[in-house]
C-alpha cells in the first residue's frame, strides 16, 4: 500500500488557509444570530425576575396598604361625624345657630345678633362651609368659656374671626365680641 501523501506548493498552502479563514467566518456568520438570541434571553430572563421580585413585594406589602386605608377611613369617619346635619346649607346654619343659642344661655350673656352668612362652596372641595356670625356682650371670662365651648363641640365648629370691643359706662369688665364661627356640611350627602 502506498501511503496517500499530496504534495502543497506555497501558492496551494495560501489559498487552502484562506478558504479555512473563510469556511470559519461563514460558520461564525450562520451561528453567530444564535448566540446573540442566547445574550438577549438572559437579559430578558433578568428583567423578568426583577419584575416579579417588584409584585411580590407588592403582594406582601398589600395587608398593610390594607390596614393603613381602613385606618384612614376610621380617621374621615370620626371626623365627619362632627360634621353639621341638614340637607341644604341653610338647615346646616340653624344648626350652628342652635349650638350657638345652646352655648350663650348657658353663659348667661346678652346676643344682640346672630346672622347667617353667605355659605363658601368651592367646586374642588368636599365640604361647604357655614359662616355665622354672632355679637355677644359679656365679661372677658365668660367670652373665653364661649370661645372655648365652641371650639370642643360635638360638631365641627371653628372661630374663624373675633372681634372684641370694650363698653365704656356700663358694668365694668365688659366687652362686645363679634365671633365668626364656621361649622362643615358634606356637599354630597
Amino acid at each position: 500500500m502506498v501511503p496517500f501523501s499530496i504534495r502543497l506548493n506555497r501558492q496551494k498552502k495560501i489559498l487552502l488557509v484562506i478558504g479555512a479563514v473563510i469556511l470559519f467566518i461563514g460558520v461564525i456568520y450562520r451561528f453567530f444570530p444564535f448566540l446573540e438570541n442566547i445574550e438577549s434571553l438572559e437579559n430578558e430572563i433578568l428583567l423578568k425576575e426583577k419584575n416579579l421580585t417588584k409584585y411580590h413585594q407588592m403582594v406582601r406589602e398589600r395587608n398593610n396598604l390594607e390596614a393603613k386605608l381602613e385606618s384612614l377611613n376610621q380617621i374621615i369617619e370620626n371626623a365627619e361625624s362632627g360634621l353639621l346635619e341638614g340637607k341644604t346649607p341653610a338647615l346646616a346654619a340653624v344648626d350652628v345657630q342652635n349650638i350657638l343659642k345652646e352655648i350663650t344661655d348657658k353663659s348667661d350673656m346678652e346676643v344682640l345678633t346672630m346672622r347667617v352668612m353667605k355659605p363658601e362652596d368651592k367646586e374642588e372641595d368636599v365640604y361647604i362651609i357655614i359662616p355665622v356670625q354672632i355679637t355677644i356682650r359679656c365679661s372677658v371670662r365668660q367670652l373665653k368659656e364661649v370661645i372655648y365651648q365652641i371650639e370642643s363641640s360635638s360638631r365641627l365648629l371653628k372661630v374663624s374671626d373675633c372681634r372684641v370691643r370694650v363698653i365704656r359706662g356700663r358694668v365694668e369688665g365688659q366687652v362686645q365680641a363679634t365671633l365668626t364661627v364656621q361649622g362643615f356640611m358634606n356637599k354630597y350627602d
